[in-house]
């Protein structure tokens, strides 16, 4: 009888360390997950302030670009990177 009793107490010690384990890892499992959703959140906004930052810039250089599509913007563009001069203009250059 003593030993039916110990076996049993054995076998509920084994059911217990391994319920144990199993609520250990569900637990460590839940909180991996928590903190692989607050760093996806992180990069998230991250991705969303890049998105915006992105969208002004091209909205700055689709207005540039349409400046240079008239005749005053091809006109500065030519006397500024071209160094080029209107028919009644002279380009003077000072060395440095």
């Amino acid at each position: 009888m003593a030993q039916l009793s110990k076996k049993r107490a054995l076998k509920e010690f084994l059911i217990m360390v391994v319920t144990l384990v199993a609520i250990y890892q569900a637990f460590r499992s839940i909180g991996g997950s928590i903190e692989r959703q607050f760093l996806l959140h992180q990069e998230s906004v991250a991705l969303k302030v890049g998105q915006v930052q992105a969208e002004e810039v091209n909205k700055e250089l689709r207005d540039g670009l349409a400046n240079y599509r008239s005749d005053k913007g091809i006109d500065r563009l030519a006397r500024e990177r071209l160094n080029l001069a209107g028919p009644d203009e002279i380009v003077v250059r000072i060395g440095k």
